[in-house]
């Protein structure tokens, strides 16, 4: 499994892991000469129902589509769907394998990441294949990236050119899109860390998240933290909590241990 920095297709930029959230391996899709036939988006809202978007009255509001189909278990599957919790959009994702859930997880995370949606839209593609992708986020900047989640070595001829024609599809439209392959066991397992932190601490924890981000502006380290925590806890679980929210970064690619350098993310800094 690749543990490479991010790189979307569409000019989305790579991510500085030591700057904010990477979105584990990401690549484009293997690049050939290729023509895009006449495509149709085909969309469901949460008002209106199933119909085919017409771009020349803009582009959809992320926020009212739902999922184009619904992710459904049965004997012939080969992947059991997925129910995920989503601090983003305060709802249910509704995903069709685990790792779509690992997907949506780290982009939950992405303080950039405004809205998120589990099989956005069918594309059909005139005289050839249809393809329903697995995730869409909106970012707060307006960029819109379209995803799928395939790890590299099931990727085949078939998969690669649709890969293709819904890169060249979204390109079309002004929007992005990239392809997530599986994360890396270490950045797995710090993540499965910090989403227990997720919550924001019950008790008043202000006064504490504003000593923390004050203090991480030059690099701390996370055995000088733990150790400055009163007793209580309440400190260590509010620096777990912002290293979840992304106000606090560590470098995730690599083992948490007491020597980890804790720095406040450059949108805090902002």
């Amino acid at each position: 499994m690749s543990s490479a920095r991010p790189e979307c297709s569409s000019g989305t930029p790579s991510v500085n892991r030591n700057d904010r959230h990477s979105v584990g391996s990401t690549t484009k899709p293997r690049s050939t000469v290729l023509t895009l036939p006449k495509t149709t988006w085909r969309i469901r809202t949460l008002t209106g129902g199933a119909h085919e978007w017409d771009w020349r009255s803009g582009a959809p509001q992320t926020r009212d589509l739902a999922p184009s189909r619904r992710p459904a278990a049965d004997a012939m599957s080969r992947h059991a769907p997925v129910r995920m919790m989503s601090q983003t959009t305060g709802a249910f994702l509704l995903l069709e394998s685990g790792l779509e859930y690992e997907l949506a997880r780290q982009l939950d995370r992405e303080p950039n990441v405004v809205w998120l949606v589990g099989q956005p839209l069918l594309l059909e593609f005139k005289g050839g294949p249809r393809h329903t992708p697995d995730l869409l986020a909106e970012h707060a900047d307006g960029r819109v990236v379209v995803w799928d989640a395939r790890p590299v070595e099931k990727r085949d001829e078939k998969f690669e050119r649709v890969a293709e024609l819904t890169e060249r599809a979204c390109e079309s439209v002004g929007w992005e899109y990239a392809l997530f392959d599986s994360p890396d066991t270490t950045e797995q397992l710090n993540l499965f860390w910090l989403r227990n932190y997720r919550h924001a601490p019950g008790w008043p924890h202000l006064d504490l998240r504003r000593h923390l981000l004050r203090r991480a502006a030059t690099p701390v380290s996370i055995g000088d933290v733990l150790g400055s925590d009163q007793g209580d806890g309440h400190l260590t679980a509010v620096m777990w909590h912002l290293l979840w929210t992304g106000e606090l970064v560590i470098d995730i690619s690599q083992r948490i241990t007491p020597e980890t350098l804790v720095t406040t993310s450059e949108a805090t800094r902002v």
